[in-house]
């Protein structure tokens, strides 16, 4: 199993920041734009237990992901858990750590398996880890600037 791990630190308090990325409408916005997120089904706001499905464009395939929500501590942390994609494994671990009044560290961990058979030689652990750090130096650029 692979781990990628990533954090950032906003100007904002954990409440502000954990409401914001429970709302998928939200996550698209701070998305990088190559990425072509698109939620097929997703309610307004996530909650423990809730199911959703987006589609998401990789290596020129668009693929059609569905994740829920394992474990939900507002505003601590919430836990997110591939249900069906192309991956054998995804769990992604959002938490939200209070460093004053005004300010949050959001920690981001993914852990994962990268796919087997002849996908897996084009989808490699090092591919998606590089994609992975793409990916979340947009969000948090885009989240800096939302929330300065």
């Amino acid at each position: 199993m692979a781990v990628f791990e990533s954090e950032t630190t906003l100007a904002a308090p954990p409440e502000e920041v954990f409401s914001f990325l429970l709302q998928p409408a939200r996550l698209i916005q701070i998305s990088p734009p190559e990425m072509g997120l698109k939620f097929v089904e997703a309610p307004e706001r996530l909650q423990m237990g809730d199911t959703f499905r987006f589609m998401v464009q990789t290596m020129g395939q668009v693929q059609t992901i569905t994740h829920r929500i394992t474990a939900y501590e507002d505003p601590c942390l919430f836990v997110e858990e591939l249900i069906e994609g192309p991956l054998p494994l995804w769990v992604h671990t959002h938490s939200f750590v209070p460093l004053d009044g005004a300010r949050t560290m959001i920690q981001d961990r993914i852990e994962f398996q990268p796919p087997g058979g002849l996908i897996g030689l084009l989808l490699t652990e090092s591919r998606i880890l590089d994609h992975l750090d793409d990916a979340f130096h947009h969000r948090y650029q885009q989240l800096g600037r939302l929330f300065g």
